[in-house]
């Protein structure tokens, strides 16, 4: 049985874990290998959440099952704008409503703090499973798309929004 919390600093190593094993399993077959092996470094990861956690503008939460963290969401907050920067889940626990419960629980905490918050995110355009997950959950795509090229691969990131205002959806 699962349980959802507000991240704490402490938890920065087993978000980092999380992080490099879930993304790796994500896109396996999303992105080419180098890639993949280029951006995916758990010491970085691991000092990078060490820093992430510190800032002020990011919020977190953390799904654990008993001791173990085994998913986390995380956003970056700028005024009344949260742009959704991770979501994942260990491979082992997918399909447990562990996701909904990280996204409902997160969503809810901060609009009750920020009733006109607003979100956002980026997902890999050939990432149907993310991107069915977000629509579940209210999000639309819009028109604004990242592009990048990797070696001879376009990497197309599209952007998702989620409108929380009842007067105007």
């Amino acid at each position: 049985m699962f349980f959802i919390r507000k991240a704490v600093q402490k938890d920065f190593s087993d978000i980092a874990k999380v992080h490099v094993y879930s993304w790796h399993d994500t896109y396996l077959d999303l992105l080419p290998m180098p890639y993949i092996n280029e951006m995916n470094n758990l010491a970085k990861k691991t000092a990078m959440w060490e820093q992430v956690l510190r800032q002020p503008e990011v919020d977190a939460w953390v799904a654990q099952d008993g001791d173990i963290i085994v998913g986390f969401i995380g956003y970056h907050a700028q005024d009344e704008r949260y742009e959704i920067t991770t979501l994942y889940i260990l491979p082992d626990y997918h399909n447990q409503g562990i996701g909904s419960a990280l996204i409902d629980t997160s969503l809810q905490e901060i609009t009750t703090a920020n009733a006109a918050a607003r979100f956002h995110l980026w997902v890999l355009d050939t990432n149907t499973n993310a991107i069915n997950f977000y629509k579940k959950h209210g999000f639309k795509q819009n028109a604004e798309r990242h592009e990048e090229m990797y070696e001879n691969t376009k990497i197309i990131d599209i952007k998702m929004i989620k409108n929380t205002d009842p007067l105007t959806t």
